[in-house]
């Protein structure tokens, strides 16, 4: 184990970070360097970010885009049988009692007379599904999002700031999708694809749908749809992914978007650009520098196709993560109401 002051590890040694924390939980005198970044946009205490985009007004007229009522969920089976990324257990879902044991006359009946029911349970990471990943997910030089230290997240009590549950009525706004794979006239993008700021402008022309101020913006790649097709599961893992170039981070912070989601597994695209930092780059620059939050493995196939048909990329969409205390992330049923 070890680490050096500024926090890259070391081996064999440890040393203190060269800074000290103030009553609020915030690095005395950090400056953040990474520019563009939203750092006391919102005021020096907000843990919020990017939703903030999002005004009552803004809902209210996201609301008048309902036309036919139809509603699309966005999400994934929330099951043992999804793209769980290696370094997190899969999803385990079992049933304290059920019918069965109604029917054999197990203890229950003598336990609860008259009763039949079932109960169950649901063990899993909270990035294991459909999922949002909140601003206490990502740290960088041991800070998080507007400059919190990131010991304010802990194994005992969670996360004590940017929770995921400060947006518990939130991210709920103008859905836009940007279909990239269907604009690129493939069923899927290929893995190891970066998808540039150039290619979001091009394929929203195309489309011809504007995104502007706390927009939540989806971009369909097609490759979650890939993985339950495949028979070798590990070569999706393998492979790469298509996903968000490093360009994007200007864009994303010039069209003031408040939520972002993509059908893969991590956003950016995998293996990084950068081979100097080859673990999630993209993550560090658009949560802890931006303060957005971020949508993975998504499913956009259904939505994808009524876009399509109808020519419209615009539509109601209510996706609030759960109310989760200290939680650094959520699983989400996201509904597009078209």
């Amino acid at each position: 184990m070890g680490r050096t002051a500024s926090g890259e590890y070391v081996e064999g040694e440890w040393t203190a970070p060269g800074f000290s924390v103030d009553g609020r939980g915030k690095i005395v005198g950090l400056v953040n360097d990474n520019v563009p970044n939203n750092w006391g946009r919102w005021g020096e205490d907000d843990q919020r970010g990017t939703a903030n985009f999002i005004t009552p007004e803004m809902v209210a007229a996201a609301a008048s885009l309902i036309r036919t009522g139809q509603t699309i969920s966005l999400a994934v089976p929330l099951d043992a049988t999804g793209p769980v990324h290696p370094t997190r257990p899969n999803v385990v879902h079992l049933f304290g009692y059920s019918g069965a044991d109604h029917s054999v006359g197990s203890d229950l009946g003598r336990v609860a007379p008259g009763f039949q029911g079932a109960d169950d349970y649901l063990f899993m990471p909270l990035q294991g599904s459909t999922q949002w990943d909140g601003l206490a997910h990502i740290f960088h030089r041991d800070a998080m999002y507007n400059g919190f230290w990131m010991g304010n997240v802990e194994g005992f009590a969670g996360a004590r700031k940017c929770s995921i549950q400060l947006l518990k009525a939130s991210l709920t706004s103008r859905g836009v999708l940007l279909d990239i794979a269907r604009h690129l006239g493939a069923e899927r993008c290929e893995p190891r694809l970066p998808i540039t700021a150039d290619v979001l402008d091009a394929c929203a022309e195309a489309q011809g749908v504007e995104i502007g101020t706390g927009d939540i913006l989806l971009i369909r790649t097609g490759h979650v749809p890939w993985f339950y097709r495949l028979e070798d599961k590990q070569e999706f893992w393998s492979s790469g992914a298509p996903g968000l170039a490093l360009d994007t981070v200007e864009w994303i912070h010039r069209k003031e978007i408040a939520a972002l989601a993509v059908d893969n597994v991590a956003v950016e695209v995998e293996p990084s650009e950068d081979p100097e930092r080859p673990f999630y780059p993209l993550h560090v620059r658009l949560i802890r520098d931006l303060g957005l939050t971020l949508g993975e493995v998504w499913w956009l196939e259904e939505l994808a196709a009524e876009c399509a048909e109808h020519g419209r990329y615009e539509f109601f969409l209510t996706a609030s993560p759960l109310n989760i205390t200290g939680g650094a992330g959520s699983p989400v049923n996201p509904i597009a109401i078209l």
